[in-house]
């Protein structure tokens, strides 16, 4: 039974993160809540109430996440104290002050129908056409004049190594 418990449970956090994703905040509430209903393993149940804490923040419902990250601090899970304490001192902080010119106007997106439809992305992409290669240079323009490094590696490895013989 656990099992299933688990398994339900984890459905539900994937849908809940999926329309906290999307930015369905009221969405993901329900559905963290209801994962939690289903009394999952210590893990996925702090999972779960740190997502809740989230998504409550989200929806303008700050005491509420503020208290269940208070009751999370308790948790038995070390790894969700440590984040509750972290997402309660992100909460707590204060508004920042921001005029208005400085802001960026973003559009609603609420009017679209399906989350999914992505109208802007309708459009046939078009092939770019490749470029041909250059063409090879003849040889008669290929500079193939000895610079004389070849010699003077030569001179630099005698002399090298009939230093070494010398002081050997």
């Amino acid at each position: 039974m656990p099992d299933a418990a688990n398994q339900s449970a984890r459905t539900a956090f994937e849908l809940g993160q999926k329309a906290f994703e999307r930015g369905r905040y009221a969405d993901a509430v329900q559905a963290f809540e209801q994962g939690i209903a289903e009394n999952p393993s210590i893990s996925l149940d702090g999972e779960l109430k740190l997502w809740l804490v989230n998504a409550l923040a989200a929806t303008d419902r700050r005491q509420e996440a503020i208290e269940l990250c208070g009751k999370l601090a308790l948790h038995p899970d070390l790894d969700v104290r440590k984040q509750s304490k972290r997402v309660l001192y992100i909460i707590n902080a204060p508004k920042l002050q921001v005029k208005e010119e400085c802001l960026t106007k973003i559009p609603d997106l609420a009017d679209l129908e399906n989350g999914d439809d992505k109208p802007w992305q309708n459009r046939p992409v078009k092939p770019r056409p490749l470029k041909p290669p250059p063409p090879p240079l003849p040889l008669s323009e290929v500079n193939t004049e000895d610079n004389g490094f070849v010699w003077v590696a030569l001179v630099g490895a005698a002399l090298l190594l009939g230093g070494l013989w010398w002081f050997s």
